[in-house]
C-alpha cells in the first residue's frame, strides 16, 4: 500500500545502518525512553534488538562534518525519500510523525516452523511521546480510501491490520507508551502478552546485557545480542544446504555469551564500540596487549597499517577450521601452493616462526622504483625462533639468485646489516634486516629499506593524522587497523581512470572521511572490547 511504503522503506534504511538512518531521525526531540523500557514489550525469544535513539545532539554533531558535496548528497537523498514515500502517502514528516515519535526498537523474533512462515519475524516498538498525535496518525492511515483496515480485539487491546492493494499487511497496536508494529499478527499478540506480564520479556531475561554501557557519546543506535550462539544457530539454519556453517565454527560461536554494540557521534566522528562477553575465561597469554615498539619504525607517510600479535596462532586456528570447511581449505591450499612455487612450506617455514607482534604497512613514496606506483610496502615481524626465520630467508635468497639479472648482496647501512635484492636497470627493489635480536623487517624499494633501518624523525605514531584517527582509541590493545583516507585519496588521484570509474556519490562520501581506526582489547579474561572510529 502506498500509504505504508514509507514504513517499509524506513525499516530497510534504518536496519542498513547507513547515513540515511541518521537523516531518518533528523530534528526529532531529545526526549526518548531507555532501551530497557522498550524491551519490556519484546518477547524473551528475541535473538537481537536494535534501539535507535532520536538524539538531536548527535544529528547536530553529524551536520558539522563532511564536505559540501557530501552534505549536498545527504540532503538530496533525504528530499528524495520524502518525495518518493511520504508525499505519495499524503504524510508530512514534521506534522504527522515527528510530534509523537520517540525511540525505536527493532527486535528479531524466531518464527514458528511452518512452510509459509518466515524463520525470523520483525517486531518494531516505537516510543510514543504524544499519544494524541500518534492516534491522529493511525486514524489518518486508516482513513485513506486505498487502505483496508480490520480491527479486532486481543486481550483487551485493539489490533489494526492494515492491508495494501498488493496484499501486504502490517499489524499495529498501542501498548501504553509504545506502538507495536509487525507484518505477522502473532508477533503483535506476543508483544501484547509480554507487555501485560503474561510472558517473560527480553528486558527481564537480558537485563545485564541491556544495561551494559558501551560508553559512546551522543548515541544514535545500540545493538543488543543477548544470546550470541542462538543468533548464529538461527542464521545457520536459514542458510542453503551448500552454505551451511561447519560444526567447528558453530562451536566457536558458542564460546560467545552476549554482545552489546553502540554507535555514537563525538568530536572525532562516528564511533562504534562493541563489548563482547565470553562464556568461559581465556588464558592470560591470549589477552596480553601489544606494545608500540614495532609501530615506532613506520614513518608518517604510512597511509595504511595493520598490526597485531601472533600470526602463527591465527594460521593454526585457520588450519583447524579448514578441516571441516571446504571453502577455507581451498583458500589455504592456494596460499600453500603460492609458497610452494618458491620452494617454501607455508606451515613449517613461513607462518610457524611469526609468533610475536607484527605490523604491515603501505607507505607513500615517490623515490626510486616507487616513483611509478607512488606507494610501497613494509613488514615487521617479531619472532622467538630467529634461526627458523633465517633458514626461510636463506632459501628465498637462493631462489632469487637463480634468476638472471637478480643479485643478492649483504651490505652495511650505517650500523645496520641489510640483505638486498638488486635487479639490472632497476637497482635495489627488495631488502630485509634484523632490527634487533628478534625483530625482522622486510621492505620493497630502497627508499623504504632506508626508512625502516632507523627510527624516523617524523614517525607515524607521533603524526597528527595518527593522533586524530586512532589517538582516542584504547592505548592498551592487541593491535590497530589504521587508514589515512586523505593520503589514500591523494594517492588515488594519481590515477585519473580510477576517478572516472568511481561513482561520484562514493567519492563525495570518501572525501568526507578523514580516516578509519580500529582496535581490539581485553578488559578482562571474559570481556573483549572492539572500538572503531570513522574520523570525519
Amino acid at each position: 500500500m502506498k500509504k505504508l511504503k514509507f514504513l517499509i522503506t524506513g525499516v530497510s534504511v534504518i536496519a542498513a545502518g547507513t547515513f540515511a538512518a541518521y537523516i531518518y531521525f533528523k530534528n526529532i526531540a531529545i526526549k526518548v525512553s531507555h532501551p530497557l523500557n522498550s524491551s519490556q514489550v519484546v518477547p524473551e525469544s528475541a535473538i537481537m534488538a536494535t534501539f535507535f535513539h532520536p538524539n538531536q545532539k548527535a544529528i547536530t554533531k553529524l551536520q558539522q562534518f563532511g564536505t559540501p558535496e557530501a552534505k549536498k548528497l545527504i540532503t538530496q537523498s533525504y528530499t528524495e525519500f520524502q518525495q518518493e514515500n511520504l508525499a505519495e502517502a499524503n504524510i508530512d514528516w514534521e506534522t504527522d510523525i515527528q510530534p509523537w515519535l520517540g525511540g525505536v526498537m527493532f527486535a528479531f523474533v524466531p518464527g514458528e516452523e511452518k512452510p509459509d512462515m518466515e524463520p525470523i519475524n520483525l517486531l518494531m516498538v516505537v516510543g510514543i511521546k504524544n499519544k494524541l498525535e500518534a492516534l491522529r496518525f493511525v486514524t489518518k492511515l486508516k482513513g485513506e480510501e486505498e487502505s483496508r483496515v480490520i480491527k479486532r480485539e486481543y486481550q483487551g487491546v485493539t489490533i489494526r491490520e492494515i492491508t495494501d492493494e498488493s496484499g501486504k499487511t502490517f499489524n499495529l497496536a498501542i501498548l501504553g507508551d509504545y506502538l507495536a508494529i509487525a507484518p505477522i499478527a502473532e508477533v503483535v499478540e506476543d508483544a501484547i502478552d509480554t507487555f501485560q506480564g503474561k510472558s517473560v520479556s527480553l528486558g527481564e531475561k537480558a537485563t545485564e546485557t541491556l544495561q551494559r554501557n558501551t560508553g559512546v557519546e551522543n548515541a544514535i543506535a545500540t545493538i543488543f545480542i543477548p544470546n550470541y550462539s542462538q543468533l548464529i544457530t538461527e542464521f545457520a539454519d536459514d542458510l542453503p544446504e551448500n552454505q551451511n556453517l561447519p560444526n567447528t565454527s558453530l562451536q566457536e560461536f558458542e564460546q560467545i555469551d552476549s554482545m552489546v554494540m553502540g554507535i555514537g557521534v563525538d568530536d572525532g566522528g562516528v564511533r562504534l564500540r562493541a563489548v563482547t562477553k565470553l562464556v568461559s575465561p581465556l588464558p592470560p597469554n591470549l589477552i596480553k596487549p601489544a606494545s608500540d615498539k614495532i609501530l615506532q619504525r613506520f614513518p608518517a607517510e604510512t597511509m595504511m597499517l595493520l598490526s597485531g600479535i601472533g600470526i602463527s596462532e591465527i594460521w593454526s586456528q585457520l588450519v583447524t577450521q579448514a578441516q571441516v570447511n571446504q571453502s577455507l581449505q581451498d583458500a589455504l591450499g592456494m596460499v600453500r601452493q603460492t609458497f610452494e612455487e618458491v620452494g617454501l612450506d607455508a606451515d613449517r617455514e613461513v607462518f610457524s616462526w611469526m609468533d610475536g607482534e607484527f605490523a604491515l604497512g603501505l607507505i607513500r613514496s615517490n623515490q626510486g622504483i616507487l616513483a611509478t606506483t607512488g606507494v610501497g610496502g613494509a613488514m615487521v615481524f617479531e619472532t622467538s625462533d630467529r634461526s627458523a626465520a633465517e633458514a626461510t630467508l636463506k632459501k628465498l635468497n637462493q631462489m632469487a639468485s637463480q634468476n638472471k639479472g637478480v643479485t643478492v648482496k649483504e651490505k652495511q647501512m650505517g650500523e645496520q646489516s641489510v640483505t638486498e635484492w638488486q635487479m639490472v636497470g632497476i637497482g635495489d627493489f627488495f631488502g630485509y634486516g634484523w632490527l634487533d635480536d628478534n625483530v625482522l623487517f622486510v621492505a620493497v624499494g630502497k627508499p623504504l629499506i632506508e626508512a625502516m633501518i632507523s627510527m624516523p624523525e617524523d614517525g607515524l605514531i607521533d603524526s597528527e593524522s595518527f593522533e586524530e584517527i586512532v589517538g582516542s582509541l584504547p592505548k592498551s590493545n592487541q593491535g590497530y587497523f589504521y587508514l589515512d583516507m586523505e593520503q589514500a585519496m591523494a594517492w588515488v588521484d594519481r590515477y585519473p581512470f580510477v576517478n572516472l570509474l568511481m561513482p561520484r556519490d562514493v567519492k563525495a562520501i570518501l572525501d568526507s572521511i578523514r580516516g578509519i581506526g580500529v582496535t581490539g582489547s581485553w578488559l578482562d579474561e571474559l570481556t573483549n572490547e572492539m572500538e572503531m572510529l570513522l574520523a570525519l
